[in-house]
């Protein structure tokens, strides 16, 4: 993988529930990590791979600012083992219905990428959450002391997101004024219904997938997390 003047980037195999992962770890070339971020990107029927776009503008833009970030490909996807056993059926069930039952194995899949960046990495945890990546890891939140928790482009009306009432980690929202999925009004409604502390930043004309953003989304992260991530805090 690339090594360039500022960070350097290596695939990684991360042991799952009976099945092996496929994921890119990127980390400061020659400078000491703050902080240590996992990924977790939006539905492999929707882009969700370690290539999307704001995946990997994340894993630079926090590398490069001192972090050790993990994004993996969920069961299925690239080089990752496992996924469903009828793709033709579960994404007919998807387009029909918007969810399936195998979706419960890429939470469990988030749940082993996490294990291993903590077995890799001993700085404190950041967990960053996009799209469907929302949901799997907001079902991560009670497994021990997380820094901070960044949800991006979240649909509360399609994944159960509770878990994020029973934090106590700081929390940052990025949703754009004109996503598809979840209108600015909505996600401002279900945002106030969440405990302190907790920010959201709107970016304008975003939609849900931030092309041409990249940078203003990269630079929110940024600032939350130099803000917010002086002391842990233990997620009960």
């Amino acid at each position: 993988m690339p090594c360039d003047a500022d960070i350097c980037e290596e695939r990684v195999r991360i042991e799952g529930n009976q099945r092996t992962l496929e994921g890119v770890l990127a980390y400061p070339f020659d400078s000491a990590p703050t902080r240590c971020v996992l990924i977790a990107g939006p539905h492999p029927l929707l882009g969700g791979d370690f290539h999307n776009n704001v995946v990997r503008a994340l894993l630079q833009g926090l590398a490069a600012g001192e972090s050790v970030v993990l994004a993996f490909n969920y069961g299925g996807i690239g080089q990752s083992e496992g996924g469903p056993a009828d793709w033709p059926a579960v994404t007919s069930q998807f387009w029909r219905d918007g969810t399936f039952d195998e979706e419960r194995d890429w939470v469990e899949d988030t749940a082993a990428a996490v294990a291993a960046l903590r077995r890799w990495c001993d700085r404190p945890l950041v967990m960053i959450g996009y799209s469907f990546g929302c949901w799997t890891v907001s079902r991560q939140l009670g497994q021990g002391k997380v820094r901070a928790v960044v949800m991006i482009s979240p649909n509360p009306k399609r994944h159960c997101l509770d878990g994020l009432r029973h934090g106590r980690a700081p929390l940052l929202v990025i949703h754009s004024d004109n996503d598809f999925t979840c209108s600015g009004e909505e996600c401002a409604k279900w945002f106030q219904t969440l405990g302190e502390p907790k920010r959201r930043v709107l970016l304008s004309a975003g939609e849900h997938f931030f092309r041409g953003r990249e940078p203003d989304l990269v630079r929110a992260v940024t600032e939350f997390l130099a803000e917010h991530c002086e002391e842990p805090v233990v997620c009960p």
